[in-house]
Formats: structure tokens, sequence, C-alpha cells
């Protein structure tokens, strides 16, 4: 299994969207930081949260955190800009590869149709 965000998909794409709303691009480090404990916390508790849920929470949290007011323009245009990141360069020709030694793969997260659950179980 693979963790999708930041080891397959380039999250550096977001940075022009926190610069604007944060007024430095460092803040995505933060954002992404948040991010992953709350999904550990989702994860260990076994409790589900859509990762777009979790991003949103992290994004309101990291600008508390921040003292910076978000504008709801630049809270969608970064939570619109986590559905459409791009892949790290190796990831394409990596998958292939393992798809032709034989391994099952999801759909390609270079294209995904929504965003990945953080867990694999339904709620209930």
């Amino acid at each position: 299994m693979f963790v999708v965000n930041e080891t397959l998909l380039d999250l550096s794409s977001l940075d022009p969207h926190f610069e604007r709303a944060f007024g430095d691009a460092s803040a995505r480090q933060i954002w992404f930081l948040q991010v992953l404990q709350s999904a550990l916390v989702a994860t260990v508790t076994d409790a589900y949260s859509e990762f777009g849920t979790v991003g949103a929470a992290a994004l309101e949290m990291t600008a508390e955190r921040l003292n910076v007011e978000l504008s709801e323009e630049d809270r969608q245009k970064i939570l619109s800009g986590m559905r459409e990141l791009p892949p790290q360069p190796e990831v394409p020709e990596s998958l292939d590869r393992l798809r032709g030694s034989g391994f099952r793969l999801p759909p390609s997260p270079t294209r995904p149709n929504r965003w990945p659950r953080l867990n694999s179980r339904t709620p209930g």
C-alpha cells in the first residue's frame, strides 16, 4: 500500500495558493503535518474520514495557528487544488514497472475519481 499524498503526488503545486493565502508557501508544510497527524488519529481510533474533510479541517487549524483569516476563495483554491495534484516525476514510470511485473494496483492516483479514504473500512 502506498501513502498517496507527498509520496506519489506532488504537493508543491499547492505552494502558490499557500503563498497567496498565508503570505508564505512554507505554510503548506505546516498544514500537511496537521493532515498527517489528523489522519493518524483517524486511523488509530478507527474513525472514518474522507481525505477532503481531514484536509479542510487541517487547513482551518493551520490558519488559526498562524493567525490568518482565510478568504473563502483561498480556502476553495487550496481544497480544489488537492484534487488536481500532479504525480511526482518518477511515479508514472514506476507504477508501469510494477504493473508490468504483475502487481495489481488500484486506479492511478494521478487521475483520482475521488479523494482516497483514510482507511479501508466503511462507516457503520
